[in-house]
C-alpha cells in the first residue's frame, strides 16, 4: 500500500526564572557570582547576573573579577550566546582575517556565525576583541530567538528620543526586541549606538531565558516564563510553559518528548533530530519555528495533539532548515482529523435554506477526492453549491447540486491540490420550483496534507 506523509507547516520567548545547574552540553562550570569580589549583591544587575554566572553563561575576568561594569565585546557574547543554547558546531571563518586560531574565543565566533547570528563587521573583519553596541546585541538576540521581524514591523518606537539614532540595518532587530518586552531602554532612550555592559547583556538574557534544562531526565513541574533545553533526552510532561520553549542547539539529534504540555509561547527548535521532538497527548501551543541549520530535524504531532493546533497553529521553517529536506514538522493521519470537523455549519435557521456544510475538508496530496459531508436537510428545496479559492476565487471543485433530502460524502477537485490550508467560501443558492430564492455564503478551510508513516514512531 502506498505510502504519504503528513508534512505540514507549524513555530516563542519571555521573563524571569532561574535553575541551577551542574553542567550543560557546552561547559561545566562550578563558579557563583558572590565568588567574584566586584560582584555587588545589591546592584540593579544582581540577580541577573547572579543568574547568568550560576548558568554557566558569564565567565570572570580572572578568579576574582567579574567585571559587571565594563563593556562587553563581540567574542564576550558570542560565548554566552553559545553557551546557553549549547552550540557545538563550527562554520568555516577563514575569511576572517583578525579571528586567530590562537584565541580563546576561535571556536565560539566559529559556532556563532555556523547558527547565523554573528555575520561580521565586514566581509573580512569580525572585530572580536571590540566592544559591542547596544544595537548589534539587540540584532545577535533577535537572531538567536528568531523573531518574526514583520510581526514587529510597527512597533513604536517615538517613546525614545533617540529612536532616530538606530541604524537602518538594525531597526528591524530593534523593533522586534521592543515589541518582545525584551528590551526597556536605559534612561534617557534605547541608545543603539552606546557600548553594552557584561551586566546590561546579562539582564537582557535574563528577561528572555528563564529557565534551563541541562539535564536528561523527566520535569512535570509548570515553568515561569520561558525555558531552554540544551540537552538530549528530555521529557516534559503534564505541565505549562508560561513562556516560550526554545529546543537548544545542544540537544544535538536526540529526542525531546512533549507530553500534555501547554507552551503559551513559541516552540523554537535550534536541535533534536529525525529521531526526533515529539509532541503527545494534547499538547498544544500558538507557533512553532524550525531553525536547525546543521542537519534534519522533525516535529511529529501525535493524533491529540493535531486536533488540539491544527486550525489554529503558525509554523515557519527558516530558509537554511529548509535546505535539509527531511526537515518537517509532521501531523496525524489525516483520516484521523476527520474528527477535528466542527459541528456543522446551520447555514440560516429557517426553512428556506436547511443545507448544512463543514467547516473543513481534507484532501491528500497526489490526490483530487475530498471528504465533504454537504447534507440539504429540506423537504422540497435544491440548492446548488459552489467552492472558490478566496486568493483567485477559482472554482476548486465541480458546483453541484442536492435534492431534498440528499448529501454527499466527497467531491472531486478539478485540479490536484498543493500541500498546507487553503481559505475557501462556499456559495449556496437555494431554488424552489426552478426559481431562486434565496443565497448565503460561509468560510471553509481545505487541509491538504500527507498521510502520516507509521515507521516514522
Amino acid at each position: 500500500m502506498k505510502r504519504k506523509r503528513i508534512l505540514a507547516m507549524i513555530l516563542a520567548v519571555a521573563s524571569c526564572l532561574s535553575l541551577a545547574v551542574s553542567a550543560s552540553a557546552a561547559n561545566t562550570v562550578t563558579r557563583k557570582a558572590t565568588d567574584f569580589k566586584d560582584y555587588d549583591r545589591t546592584a540593579w544587575y544582581a540577580e541577573a547576573v547572579s543568574a547568568a554566572v550560576d548558568n554557566g553563561l558569564l565567565y570572570g575576568k580572572s578568579a576574582t573579577v567579574l567585571d559587571p561594569n565594563g563593556d562587553m565585546t563581540r567574542a564576550e557574547m558570542a560565548a554566552i550566546i553559545n553557551r546557553s543554547f549549547g552550540c557545538y558546531v563550527k562554520a568555516d571563518i577563514s575569511k576572517y582575517k583578525d579571528v586567530s586560531k590562537s584565541k580563546w574565543y576561535f571556536d565560539d565566533i566559529a559556532m556563532s556565525v555556523q547558527m547565523g547570528t554573528y555575520n561580521g563587521r565586514s566581509s573580512s573583519s569580525m572585530a572580536p576583541d571590540a566592544p559591542i553596541s547596544r544595537q548589534e546585541a539587540m540584532t545577535v538576540v533577535a537572531r538567536a530567538l528568531e523573531l518574526d521581524y514583520d510581526a514587529y514591523a510597527k512597533t513604536d518606537l517615538s517613546k525614545f528620543a533617540d529612536e532616530k539614532n538606530i541604524s537602518s540595518w538594525a531597526l528591524p532587530y530593534v523593533r522586534a526586541m521592543v515589541g518582545a518586552d525584551y528590551i526597556h531602554g536605559r534612561t534617557k532612550g534605547l541608545e543603539p549606538l552606546d557600548n553594552i555592559t557584561r551586566a546590561e547583556f546579562a539582564q537582557i538574557f535574563h528577561n528572555i531565558i528563564g529557565t534551563y534544562i541541562v539535564s536528561k531526565g523527566t520535569y512535570d513541574k509548570d515553568i515561569k516564563g520561558s525555558v531552554l533545553i540544551r540537552t538530549d533526552d528530555v521529557e516534559l510532561k503534564n505541565l505549562t510553559v508560561d513562556g516560550d520553549l526554545i529546543i537548544g542547539c545542544g540537544a544535538a539529534d536526540g529526542k525531546i518528548t512533549l507530553d500534555n504540555v501547554n507552551v503559551k509561547g513559541r516552540l523554537l527548535v535550534w536541535g533534536g533530530g529525525v529521531a526526533a521532538i515529539y509532541c503527545n497527548n494534547g499538547t498544544n501551543m500558538p507557533a512553532v519555528v524550525v531553525a536547525r541549520v546543521d542537519d534534519a530535524v522533525k516535529v511529529i504531532y501525535d493524533r491529540d495533539s493535531t486536533l488540539a493546533v491544527i486550525d489554529t497553529i503558525k509554523v515557519r521553517i527558516t530558509d537554511r532548515a529548509k535546505a535539509f529536506k527531511e526537515t518537517e514538522v509532521i501531523f496525524y493521519d489525516v483520516s484521523g482529523l476527520r474528527e477535528a470537523q466542527k459541528d456543522l455549519n446551520s447555514i440560516v435557521e429557517n426553512n428556506l435554506l436547511a443545507v448544512t456544510a463543514p467547516a473543513h475538508l481534507y484532501a491528500l496530496v497526489g490526490e483530487s477526492s475530498v471528504k465533504a459531508e454537504f447534507s440539504n436537510n429540506s423537504k422540497n428545496d435544491t440548492y446548488k453549491v459552489e467552492i472558490r479559492r478566496n486568493k483567485d476565487n477559482a472554482l476548486i471543485a465541480d458546483a453541484f447540486e442536492l435534492a431534498a433530502g440528499k448529501s454527499v460524502s466527497a467531491l472531486t477537485l478539478l485540479e490536484t491540490p498543493e500541500f498546507g490550508n487553503t481559505d475557501c467560501t462556499v456559495t449556496i443558492t437555494a431554488y424552489r420550483d426552478g426559481k431562486e430564492i434565496g443565497s448565503m455564503q460561509t468560510e471553509l478551510v481545505l487541509h491538504t496534507a500527507y498521510l502520516w508513516p507509521k515507521e516514522v514512531q
